[in-house]
């Protein structure tokens, strides 16, 4: 793509400049970078080679415009058979310095703000999407509460179909709401609309009020009857307390005359209980003392038998011990023969285990041997060729050659279509836009012209191909030569690995064959161990003998020692038993005594009982307790009745309370109801329709002087009530007003054009963007238009204030070649 500068200089720099757009795989585009210049940028070249996805690339890039707004669906903005497509932008705002966006489409995209340091681009740190927009927002100078996305849209860039817009919508209401939108002035009317449904939120709150409060001032009408009922139970209350506490004392009175017969009558039965325990241990004294004289008597008797029997006892024991001593030397004889059989069966495997292992051993190292040699030869027959060694290794320059000779191809097969829609479009040499003789053919007829680009075209594509298919028979024996040499690779690599395990065995034979030599020194160093143990069993020779004979003398003595251990317990306790019997016989006495004088006190106390008074003051004691009962039981209703009539009595209050405030939210919310119905008849009613008039009368003075330079008729623009476009002109002396259907599409066109710079001054925006703005003009026109452009810019003819940085247009019309600063043309390689 080129960019071509015309004559004209540009005299107004601004602060605000799109310096570049770089786009990959973005639809038609699948490379290309673009420079702008200050001041008038035309975009031209054939239809659909991609001007308009020009600006719906900075549209999307600086402005956060939907893809979707663009094509409907996200995948249609990124290249054919590509996955992902990038945006580049570079533009330099106010503060001087310069900034890069970038924004991907397709997979995981991203939205990055970089600015430039020290010649390079550095990222700015954004959390998310949204913080990026305010600070492009902030460097844009469009931080006016509207997003950007809403203001390319609507004013800074309409899309080709939609740049009439809602100029031409004929519903009033919804052209009105739509500009309303637009200027940014909607929100009163909106607040108008909106605070109807407060309004009837506060009528049907104050309803909700004045309906609760008339059964809460029903309920207070029982409030006098609820206090007297209180005072009377209150007085019930008082009398009945003095009954019950009167009845109390009487009864404590009462209660200490029982408490006396009570206790009179526990002792008598205590009494009557102790004389008979008593009884019971004097019978039991008896027959203790009589078995303890038995005991006495055995334990006299077992001292004579333990007397006459002690000698055979101790011969007895002296046998048993020396037999113990037999018994272990026994024990120690069995465990040496066993220790003895284990060695010798021990020895005799460790014998076969030797020769086994050894014969194992020399088997393993001529295995090795053979091996070892046979490896040897095989890596000997591999090597590598060096033809194909060379082939592999330009496998990669060839596969980027094949690349790049596709992408050529694709991009031949891009700029063909374009050729050819452009061909059938200027078929009969009239431009579909503007339906005349299109002026860029100048002489030369629409078949030459188109026909021999074609023939280059279909040329440089034959040649390609040729390329292309040598290309791809090269590549064949280069991945033929790759392929072979790593199966050569591997196979070497199997030697290698064989060879390392090979040594690795031939390691662990050895180790086995020292191991080996390990073992027979065990072996003679076990041989000595089992003569040193066969030595030691022959010293247990007469062991068996010695045994018999010590049993023999345990046997004889047998008797003598049972009949010691079975007496010896009770002769040692002959003397404990005396003091026993001694200690029985006092206890006796002490009981015999004790029974007497209990004996004495139940005779008194029986004489002092009186057990007919006892039952009558039971009796009364019964009587008094039930009086009293149901005087507490009294009590506790009328405590109950009076904590239920004084929780009545507080809820009652409580209602007085809520009444009162309710009342006084109903006071609240009358005065708001009055306040809101000020605010919206003084207010909101009148404020958007006020903003209106001064908004359309400001940018109709403005849109009224381009209007005339552009149409050249003594016609006056007028943007009228609901923003409808009004011409207004002089026949025959009469003033005449003509709208909508009446205007022609080029007055239309022509006012849109006008009204839209206007718009465009008016919100402060320094960069605009046209899609083909002399659509439905005349030749006249046209030229006027793009001759209103550059006044906009010199300030020549008086049209308006310079307003903006940098304008972009696409067009067809070599009218604006004459005028603009940088034409780009997207057909020039």
């Amino acid at each position: 793509m080129t960019a071509m500068n015309c004559s004209h200089c540009w005299k107004g720099i601004g602060d605000m400049q799109i310096l570049s757009v770089e786009l990959k795989n973005i639809k038609s585009h699948r490379d290309t970078k673009l420079e702008f210049s200050p001041g008038i940028n035309v975009l031209v070249g054939a239809n659909g080679i991609g001007k308009s996805t020009i600006f719906e690339a900075i549209g999307y890039a600086l402005f956060g415009v939907d893809a979707q707004s663009f094509v409907g669906n996200v995948d249609r903005f990124v290249s054919i058979g590509a996955k992902r497509g990038e945006i580049k932008l570079v533009f330099r705002p106010a503060d001087g310095n310069d900034y890069r966006v970038c924004r991907t489409v397709g997979g995981a995209g991203k939205w990055l703000l970089e600015k430039q340091v020290g010649g390079d681009f550095e990222v700015e740190e954004h959390k998310d999407g949204k913080e990026t927009e305010s600070r492009l927002k902030k460097l844009l100078n469009l931080d006016n509460g509207r997003s950007l996305a809403e203001q390319f849209e609507l004013v800074i860039g309409p899309f080709q179909h939609d740049f009439l817009g809602p100029f031409v919508i004929k519903q009033a209401t919804k052209r009105r709401d739509k500009f309303d939108e637009i200027l940014g002035i909607d929100a009163w009317r909106k607040t108008f609309n909106e605070t109807k449904h407060l309004g009837k939120a506060i009528e049907g709150k104050l309803r909700e009020l004045q309906a609760a409060l008339q059964p809460l001032t029903q309920q207070l009408d029982v409030l006098p009857q609820k206090q007297a009922e209180l005072v009377a139970v209150t007085d019930q209350q008082k009398q009945v307390e003095g009954v019950v506490i009167q009845q109390e004392q009487e009864l404590a009175r009462l209660q200490q005359d029982l408490q006396r017969y009570e206790s009179q009558q526990h002792r008598l039965q205590q009494l009557r209980t102790d004389i008979a325990t008593l009884q019971q241990r004097l019978q039991n004294g008896v027959e203790k003392i009589a078995l303890q004289k038995q005991r006495v008597d055995d334990a006299q008797q077992a001292e004579q038998i333990v007397r006459a029997n002690e000698g055979g006892k101790h011969e007895f024991e002296k046998a048993e011990a020396r037999l113990q001593s037999l018994r272990q030397q026994q024990q120690q004889q069995r465990q040496l023969e066993l220790d003895i059989a284990e060695r010798e069966k021990q020895q005799a495997a460790a014998e076969s285990r030797y020769r086994a292992e050894q014969q194992t051993i020399e088997e393993t190292e001529k295995e090795l041997q053979q091996q070892d040699l046979q490896l040897a030869e095989e890596k000997q027959k591999l090597g590598v060729d060096p033809v194909i060694a060379k082939l592999a290794g330009e496998l990669p320059q060839q596969r980027r050659l094949l690349d790049d000779l596709r992408r050529q191809l694709g991009q031949l097969d891009g700029r063909r279509a374009g050729l050819s829609e452009g061909q059938e479009k200027l078929a009969d040499g009239i431009c579909p836009f503007f339906q005349e003789e299109c002026k860029n053919l100048g002489d030369v007829p629409t078949t030459d012209l188109f026909a021999g680009k074609l023939a280059d075209l279909d040329q440089h594509t034959a040649t390609l191909q040729e390329e292309l298919s040598r290309a791809t028979a090269k590549e064949a024996q280069m991945v033929a030569a790759e392929q072979q040499q790593k199966t050569e690779q591997i196979k070497l690599q199997g030697i290698e690995q064989q060879l390392r395990q090979l040594g690795a065995r031939r390691k662990a034979n050895q180790q086995r064959r020292n191991q080996l030599e390990v073992s027979r020194q065990q072996q003679k160093e076990q041989e000595q161990q089992l003569s040193e143990k066969h030595r030691q069993l022959s010293a247990f020779t007469s062991l068996q003998e010695d045994i018999a004979a010590a049993e023999e003398q345990k046997q004889l003595n047998q008797q003598a020692r049972d009949l010691f251990l079975a007496n010896q317990q009770a002769a040692v306790e002959m003397e404990a038993r005396q003091q026993e019997l001694r200690k029985y016989q006092s206890l006796l006495t002490q009981l015999q005594g004790e029974q007497q004088e209990l004996q004495h006190q139940l005779q008194q106390l029986q004489q002092e009982y009186q057990p007919e008074q006892h039952q009558q003051l039971k009796q009364q004691n019964d009587n008094l307790r039930e009086t009293l009962g149901t005087g507490r039981q009294k009590l506790k209703e009328l405590a109950a009745a009076i904590i239920r009539l004084q929780g009545e009595l507080e809820k009652l209050q409580q209602v007085q309370v809520e009444i009162a405030s309710k009342q006084a939210q109903v006071a609240q919310y009358q005065e708001k109801e009055q306040l809101l119905k000020f605010l919206r008849n003084k207010v909101f009613r009148n404020v958007s329709a006020q903003l209106s008039e001064r908004f359309r009368s400001e940018i109709s003075q403005r849109a009224e002087r381009i209007y005339r330079t552009i149409s050249e008729q003594e016609e006056e623009l007028c943007w009228g009530e609901n923003y409808q476009i009004v011409l207004r002109d002089m026949v025959d002396g009469d003033l005449r007003e003509r709208v909508d259907d009446q205007l022609s599409g080029g007055q239309t066109m022509s006012a849109v054009v006008a009204l839209r710079l206007a718009l465009l001054q008016t919100i402060g925006a320094r960069v605009a963007f046209f899609d083909e703005p002399t659509s439905n003009l005349d030749a006249e026109r046209r030229e006027n238009l793009a001759h209103a452009f550059r006044a906009i810019d010199v300030g020549r003819e008086e049209v308006t204030e310079h307003w903006y940085d940098q304008l972009f247009l696409i067009s067809h019309d070599v009218a604006f070649t004459e005028v603009t600063d940088q034409i780009v043309d997207l057909a020039t390689d």
